[in-house]
């Protein structure tokens, strides 16, 4: 409530009025609104969450796909209904069927080891819209398959599908949670891998008659479309968006997924190790511009960047892949037990 110059009262400026974090006609401080390093998971991050875990949901549901219908997909029933286009079964060995089961394998860390580069060139969201091309050519494969090397051909596509999916997902989880609850967000991704082998169960029990495994293992093209579908709905990866100078958009949807205005602190941390890293790199070139960005830091800049830097410097010194995990000390003892088991 304020006051107008004619002693009248007036509610434009009445807080009632003002969501958390939004401008009114009259400057504001940022400080106003609640820090988004302080945020928790809101309905905003979930779904967008959730609509990305699609993608490891069908790498669920093609780990155990081929475990329920394997008998009839070996071998024919005479009795049952025929389909004239397509043969009963694939009659195969034990260890053909072995080896379409273990393609998926070989698929997944041809997949994983691209996924890197898919996230980087189209970004989180993009590079999943790209591979539901993967998990649709698979399911294809396999459900038109006309001889068993055609089903090992479709098992492959979707593994390759699915190493993508376990490597972008839980990348994408981890940026766009808020800093105290990636682990929780992280979740979704282990939960979705679960769901999907338990529908794969479900299908493949329903479907283990005669021909019909061939909608079980068909059914895998319905959910990339569905993952096709629904994915425009999710945001792109705020820290993903930044690192391309795109960042009045990565600001804008960073303020949506932690509902608040006041996102500068976690900004700055992503500036502070951006700023570190390219030092790092500078002064391992020879090059005098890391001494010289550090000089120019101001006392206030460095001050609104401590807390967002030292989680975020925090979570990128602790990023363990298969190529640095043996030149981690901490790990050393855990992987040397590993290898004797």
């Amino acid at each position: 409530m304020a006051l107008a110059p004619n002693g009248e009262s007036t509610i434009e400026e009445s807080p009632l009025l003002l969501a958390p974090g939004l401008d009114s006609g009259s400057p504001r401080s940022p400080d106003a609104a609640p820090r988004s390093l302080d945020a928790s998971i809101t309905w905003a991050c979930l779904a967008s969450g959730a609509l990305m875990c699609l993608a490891p949901l069908q790498y669920g549901y093609h780990i155990a796909e081929l475990n329920t219908p394997k008998g009839i997909i070996t071998t024919c029933d005479k009795d049952a209904a025929h389909w004239a286009s397509l043969p009963l079964c694939l009659p195969m060995n034990d260890a053909m069927f072995s080896l379409a089961t273990s393609m998926f394998a070989v698929g997944g860390l041809l997949g994983s080891l691209s996924a890197g580069w898919m996230a980087e060139r189209w970004g989180r969201r993009g590079a999943l819209a790209y591979n539901s091309a993967s998990f649709a050519l698979g399911p294809l494969l396999m459900a038109f398959a006309m001889s068993p090397a055609m089903l090992v051909v479709g098992r492959f596509v979707s593994g390759i599908g699915s190493g993508v999916a376990v490597v972008i997902a839980p990348l994408y989880l981890s940026e766009i949670a808020p800093v105290n609850y990636r682990g929780t967000l992280n979740l979704l991704n282990q939960l979705s891998i679960v769901l999907g082998i338990l529908v794969t169960l479900v299908i493949g029990m329903l479907a283990n008659e005669g021909p019909y495994w061939r909608l079980s293992v068909g059914f895998g093209l319905v959910l990339a479309c569905l993952h096709l579908s629904v994915i425009a709905f999710a945001v792109e990866s705020p820290r993903y968006l930044w690192s391309r100078n795109r960042r009045a958009e990565a600001t804008r949807i960073l303020r949506k997924l932690r509902q608040t205005a006041n996102v500068d602190d976690e900004v700055a941390g992503w500036q502070s190790v951006g700023s570190s890293n390219h030092a790092a790199r500078s002064h391992a070139a020879g090059e005098p511009s890391a001494r010289l960005e550090a000089d120019c830091e101001t006392p206030d800049t460095a001050k609104a960047s401590d807390d967002s830097a030292h989680l975020e410097l925090h979570s990128e010194r602790s990023v363990v892949t298969i190529f640095n995990i043996f030149a981690i000390a901490e790990y050393r003892k855990p992987w040397m037990l590993v290898l004797l088991l």
